[in-house]
């Protein structure tokens, strides 16, 4: 009985041996055939461009969502006006009653005078739909920010395109239109100085 057992285990292994041997033998052939497939094949098609349009959206990278509304001078305002002259656009998001918010707007004019020339346009979003263009320039004047930059009640529904959802949101566009710098913590100097610097705004030295 141990004979036969110890003869039908030899035998077993001796199966579980050439199995393995024809396994290796079979990966061993299949691996000489990949290789030889990348010698001799030819050069590879390029791969196809990306395409160089930005998606849609509110990230950085991304095309800012378009919008219309009208300042309290009576200017319109879109993306494209924002951005006109080859110059970024900033959009940023109060209300008349937010004191973080107007701190945040008086570091941004002490930066823009520092960088001198009006290097880029500002949009003043006001999103209490209970304000009026009267609020919005006695507002201006109270704190004496430039009227140079367009100041607008959200009659498009920018809080959605833009999905705010804080006071003190704010986007720079570049001169496309292009989403490059969002932020929604309350600003000071040197958030306004990281914010421009994307798109190659400074200070000049002094």
């Amino acid at each position: 009985m141990g004979e036969r057992r110890g003869q039908t285990d030899t035998g077993r292994d001796r199966q579980r041996s050439i199995l393995l041997a024809a396994l290796a033998a079979l990966g061993l052939v299949l691996l000489v055939a990949v290789v030889y497939q990348l010698r001799t094949a030819g050069p590879r098609a390029p791969a196809p461009p990306v395409s160089p349009a930005a998606l849609l959206g509110v990230r950085p990278g991304d095309l800012a969502p378009d919008f219309r509304v009208v300042d309290v001078e009576g200017r319109v305002v879109t993306r494209a006006v924002l951005t006109t002259g080859g110059r970024p656009g900033l959009l940023f998001f109060t209300a008349t009653w937010c004191f973080p918010c107007v701190v945040g707007l008086q570091h941004l004019a002490r930066f823009e005078a520092d960088a001198g020339d009006r290097p880029f346009h500002v949009l003043v979003v006001f999103v209490d739909p209970t304000e009026t263009d009267d609020d919005l320039r006695a507002y201006r004047q109270r704190f004496t920010f430039p009227r140079h930059w367009l100041y607008a009640r959200d009659t498009d529904g920018i809080v959605l395109k833009y999905r705010v959802r804080f006071l003190d949101t704010k986007y720079v566009l570049d001169a496309r239109g292009v989403v490059r710098f969002a932020d929604v913590a309350p600003a000071t100097y040197d958030t306004w100085r990281r914010a421009l610097a994307a798109v190659g705004v400074v200070p000049r030295a002094r």
